[in-house]
């Protein structure tokens, strides 16, 4: 009798602990965190602008931009720069969104080979500029083709006397006074504790090493993509953060060879000033990039060595504005 109660309860006692080890491997595959696991406090995402801000790069960026801003799981953003600028009002709209995003969320920027013109102009409310020692920086200005002399003919009648030409002289001066003034305006407003450089100075339009730019405050530090991404993390205080790439679609367009061999972007191709100001513009352009890219004996557009005639063809006539305005 005492033996078969010994063997019930043998019994008893295996079948308790299958049960037990059992529900330890249920508990263990319902259980939603693991021993030792981590998660994401956040993400970090970084936003390219690469080649010549047209309108469709301001378009790209700042889609990526309001994408950032409407994502709960975005908590800062790392501009990525690789550009020399191109059209004024395509470079206003990305000065607008990147203040914008900074108003809602840190906002660093990398300037890889170039942030010059335009380009500068759309990073200047970062809250943190890092840019490599052999970076290019700065050619804050305006420059615009000038308009043609057109007067009304048997062929083109007009309801006023500057509908052919929208103005005068003086009134296409102060139109490129206007705007390098609002482009001088933003950066000291945006960057007036940090700099080191006059208002005179500034307006000298001129291109700046990214170690010049650290020491006349036009940018903050030293440093790459990692270096703007840990302090994109830091500022928004994440321990525990993720890091999302963002592309635009469409393709990159360089003016300068070196921006160009610089780019990371997956589809990007060389273009010639006149992609900007056209083969004979009727009217005034106006730009925001470095005179250089507009002059032929610099554009490296062709993969080809560029003849005598090309590299002595005279580019369009510009006046330029930096404040106030230089006719050249």
């Amino acid at each position: 009798m005492a033996s078969r109660i010994g063997a019930l309860l043998r019994r008893i006692a295996r079948s308790y602990v299958l049960f037990v080890v059992i529900g330890v491997v249920v508990g263990l595959a319902l259980a939603p965190v693991a021993w030792n696991a981590t998660s994401s406090d956040g993400t970090v995402a970084v936003v390219p602008v690469a080649g010549t801000i047209d309108g469709g790069t301001s378009a790209g960026v700042s889609a990526m931009l309001q994408r950032a801003r409407s994502d709960s799981d975005v908590k800062a953003v790392v501009l990525l720069v690789n550009s020399g600028g191109g059209g004024a009002a395509a470079s206003e709209e990305l000065y607008l969104q990147t203040k914008r995003t900074s108003q809602e969320m840190p906002v660093i920027t990398s300037v890889d080979a170039a942030a010059a013109s335009g380009a500068y102009y759309t990073i200047a409310p970062s809250d943190h500029i890092y840019a490599k020692p052999a970076s290019t920086v700065g050619s804050v200005g305006v420059l615009a083709t000038t308009p043609r002399a057109l007067e009304p003919t048997t062929v083109i009648s007009t309801t006023g006397p500057n509908k052919l030409t929208g103005g005068d002289e003086r009134e296409f001066n102060y139109i490129l006074e206007s705007l390098g003034n609002a482009f001088i305006g933003a950066i000291f407003e945006q960057r007036g504790s940090e700099l080191q450089l006059s208002r005179t100075e500034l307006e000298q339009a001129r291109i700046y090493s990214g170690t010049q730019a650290v020491q006349n405050g036009l940018v903050d530090s030293i440093g790459g993509r990692q270096a703007a991404v840990e302090h994109a993390a830091d500022e928004a205080g994440l321990d525990n953060y993720d890091v999302r790439v963002m592309r635009p679609d469409g393709t990159a367009r360089f003016l300068s060879r070196s921006n160009y061999v610089a780019s990371t972007a997956p589809n990007k191709t060389m273009v010639s000033a006149t992609y900007l100001y056209g083969e004979e513009p009727s009217g005034p352009v106006f730009l925001m990039v470095p005179a250089t890219y507009l002059n032929p004996a610099n554009d490296s557009a062709a993969e080809t060595r560029p003849t005598a005639a090309t590299r002595l063809s005279p580019s369009p006539a510009v006046a330029a504005a930096s404040g106030g305005t230089h006719v050249a």
